[in-house]
């Protein structure tokens, strides 16, 4: 076996002294010129074609080119343009097809479709001020009204939810026991909260998958700024409906707080807590669909193709930026594409926190339960 690793590693030693001795002589250029054809062909695609293989239609796609051209540079050694190397990056993302795959595709070679995978996703991550922010006062204010009108809970301004991101097993961190989740699997969590419109306005990527939920949450600045009621704009508030503060929906591993309202855990005590929670449920909804929605358009996060560790949070935050883009700009998700990722990877069931936090905290969940009981759900 060892002999066998010898041999394999200096094939491979040999293998990237070859490939770069064809770079240095130029015997790549016909390489060059496969590239700038299936650049042409995609071109000539229709809108369905652009919506299969780049989630986004022509005119999307150069608004995100405009975009994020002032932070890419071409790439010299295959005369790879600012546009080439976003479609390819694209590509990858939705179609969670290996480095080896698309190397082959594209006649490019995989250290360069990493490089211009990861300079890519760096280069999206520019976009987060204008499209995966706390919403300001105006937008807030919408966002509440939506959640009532759709998901019948007042003051609401989001949903709180993660997500664990599978990692590519041949290519574990050194630290590889922090990834093994309750799954006996290995992930990297996203967490964050959506709209009552499936978009995202904050994330948090990168912890290890076996870190419970609750812990990823108070070792953030949003927590911080939550507890120190500086996370909503004042003149967001709206008493008359009712006369409790803003708020985020969250699961039963999160803490009971006064901005963090979750479901009354175990058996409900009465009628009006049963009604509580089933309402509960329908309106934490808005946090699956989304990250359902994430998961459909951006294949990479289910398909473990991104083997590096350290660049993966990178591309996690980066698809969640696209998949907010692509909502803004209204882009058509096909349910074929969701059917399709939801057997790839089974999120590992939370374990359950019941920290209440606060004197408030129990108060603000029974004032809300009690109007919440009594309305009745609309129909999404």
């Amino acid at each position: 076996l060892r002999k066998y690793n010898q041999l394999r590693t200096l094939y491979h030693q040999h293998r990237i002294l070859f490939m770069k001795s064809l770079i240095n002589t130029g015997c790549f250029l016909h390489h060059r010129k496969y590239f700038n054809k299936w650049w042409e062909k995609i071109q000539n695609f229709t809108d369905d074609q652009w919506l299969k293989y780049l989630r986004m239609r022509k005119e999307t796609f150069a608004l995100l080119v405009s975009h994020i051209n002032p932070y890419l540079q071409k790439s010299s050694k295959f005369e790879v343009s600012v546009e080439k190397q976003i479609a390819l990056a694209l590509i990858f993302l939705s179609s969670g097809k290996s480095y080896r795959y698309l190397s082959r595709l594209f006649s490019v070679s995989k250290i360069d479709i990493q490089t211009i995978v990861t300079n890519v996703c760096s280069a999206i991550k520019h976009l987060m001020p204008k499209y995966l922010k706390i919403p300001s006062s105006t937008e807030l204010k919408k966002n509440i009204s939506d959640f009532q009108a759709i998901w019948g809970f007042p003051q609401c301004a989001g949903v709180l939810g993660s997500m664990h991101i599978p990692l590519n097993i041949s290519h574990l961190p050194h630290n590889a026991v922090d990834y093994f989740n309750s799954n006996s699997d290995y992930s990297m969590l996203l967490q964050c909260i959506v709209d009552a419109n499936y978009k995202f306005w904050d994330i948090n990527v990168g912890w290890p998958g076996n870190v419970p939920e609750s812990r990823i949450l108070t070792n953030s600045t949003l927590w911080l700024r939550g507890q120190d009621r500086k996370l909503f704009p004042e003149d967001s508030q709206n008493p008359r409906v009712i006369d409790v503060p803003l708020y985020i929906l969250a699961g039963a591993a999160y803490p009971l707080s006064h901005w963090i309202l979750k479901p009354f855990l175990n058996d409900p005590e009465s009628d009006k807590e049963k009604a509580f929670n089933e309402k509960f449920t329908f309106a934490y909804n808005v946090c699956e669909i989304a990250m359902k929605r994430l998961k459909a358009r951006w294949n990479c996060l289910v398909k473990r193709n991104i083997h590096n560790v350290e660049t993966l949070p990178s591309a996690i935050a980066a698809c969640c930026i696209l998949h907010n883009f692509c909502e803004i700009n209204q882009e058509p998700i096909l349910d074929k594409w969701i059917l399709e990722t939801e057997s790839f990877f089974k999120q590992p069931v939370p374990s359950v926190c019941s920290t209440v936090i606060g004197p408030q905290a129990e108060t603000i969940r029974h004032t809300v339960c009690e109007y919440v009981s009594e309305c009745p759900v609309n129909d999404v």
